[in-house]
């Protein structure tokens, strides 16, 4: 599994109980910074038990991670289906396995048999994985699917849209949303540190891809000059080996790109 591109899918963490900021990120819902949400309104939080007042029919949960200040959002849905969280995702590679998931919390006490949260995965306005009714079972679920960009595609619209009516239950907690790219382990070998002399010989890095997804592997070496911050395409090296000719002494930052 690949690295989460979307790191601001679990919403970050703080000291203060909820944030006081609206992220911007439920289009048609209203941020409410006095909890308990209302009907059609979410906000980010670390810890329901801090709350004046929740609903007789909520649980009181704190965020799906070991951060004891971890946000996570809530949501009150309305009482029309429609989309409660939506985000661009730029940077992609074309024809690339990628998996996008959630995970949901049911706040509905068990044995309430209130509406049940329905939850659909769409990329770019297009359902592309639904959850089906999310039990009240006090836990948290997790739930998502791969899909393989097209050709050239490098951005993309991740969104949730809530399938049931609000109004009497379909109150859920969502929390880490990652996407990320799945697929075979690379690695670069050797894996240990490399010390280069002046007066020695050229350094082979080998590019070692562990599984079967691609047939015909298509690679890209980039080289970073600011500690992996950035990275540029190296002309022309799209072999399995890049030979490191450059003997001054420094620090050298290689990866390589698969498709």
């Amino acid at each position: 599994m690949g690295e989460n591109i979307f790191e601001a899918g679990d919403f970050g963490s703080g000291i203060a109980n909820n944030v006081a900021i609206d992220p911007m990120i439920a289009p048609g819902f209203i941020y409410n910074v006095n909890p308990p949400p209302h009907d059609g309104d979410y906000i980010l939080t670390n810890d329901m038990n801090q709350w004046n007042y929740v609903y007789p029919t909520w649980l009181k949960i704190t965020d799906n991670s070991n951060d004891p200040n971890g946000y996570m959002m809530v949501v009150n849905a309305s009482y029309s289906p429609g989309l409660f969280y939506e985000q661009e995702i730029t940077g992609l590679c074309g024809n690339t396995l990628y998996v996008f998931s959630a995970d949901i919390f049911n706040l509905i006490r068990t044995g309430t048999n209130l509406i049940k949260p329905d939850i659909s995965f769409r990329i770019n306005g297009i359902a592309a994985f639904t959850t089906g009714e999310i039990p009240e079972d006090q836990q948290w679920h997790t739930y998502g699917f791969t899909f393989t960009t097209g050709p050239g595609q490098e951005v993309i619209t991740l969104s949730l849209r809530n399938n049931a009516p609000g109004g009497n239950g379909n109150d859920l907690a969502l929390d880490n949303i990652p996407f990320r790219p799945c697929g075979d382990e690379a690695q670069i070998l050797p894996m240990e540190v490399a010390n280069i002399c002046e007066d020695g010989d050229p350094i082979a890095l080998n590019a070692t891809v562990i599984g079967d997804q691609f047939d015909t592997p298509v690679f890209q070496w980039q080289q970073s000059f600011d500690e992996g911050e950035t990275w540029v395409d190296m002309v022309g090296e799209n072999t399995p080996t890049y030979l490191h000719t450059a003997l001054e002494g420094g620090f050298y930052y290689y990866r390589y790109l698969l498709a």
